[in-house]
């Protein structure tokens, strides 16, 4: 009776070391993000209104920990001291693994004062990584926002 029973439990047991053996190795390399276009929610968007700008990733990274997002929408508002259009820097800070590698993602408020057209988004994600011999790395996208 016990043979009956060694047989089945041996095949579980050695299935069940080859899923956590392989699931560990898919876990000890560090992988970039690799990103495509950029979405924006609504579009075209109203002087005001609150926006959210998602990019998609092509490629999900993997051993990576606390990320921040540098998002810079160019030329957006003007200075009110020089009156010359500047650059709105906006921050994102994450744990990327830790929330299951989402996509980057921004939700502000357009400044009443913007002028309709497009603007030129950059969006520059610095990692910091826990696997592997990669501590940082650096990835960038870009996008257009458009305003009405």
């Amino acid at each position: 009776m016990k043979a009956k029973h060694l047989i089945p439990n041996t095949l579980f047991f050695i299935a069940a070391a080859a899923l956590i053996f392989s699931c560990a190795e898919e876990r000890d390399e560090y992988v970039r993000p690799s990103y495509g276009v950029m979405r924006q929610e609504p579009n075209p968007a109203h002087p005001g209104q609150n926006v959210v700008l998602t990019i998609e990733q092509t490629e999900k990274g993997n051993g990576i920990a606390g990320t921040t997002y540098e998002w810079t929408i160019k030329n957006i508002v003007r200075d009110a001291t020089t009156n010359r259009l500047k650059d709105t820097l906006l921050s994102v800070h994450t744990n990327y693994d830790g929330y299951d590698k989402q996509n980057p993602t921004l939700t502000f408020q357009l400044p009443e004062n913007c002028a309709a057209g497009s603007y030129t988004v950059e969006m520059e994600a610095d990692f910091s990584c826990y696997i592997g011999s990669v501590l940082y790395d650096v990835a960038r996208a870009s996008g257009q926002l458009k305003v009405q």
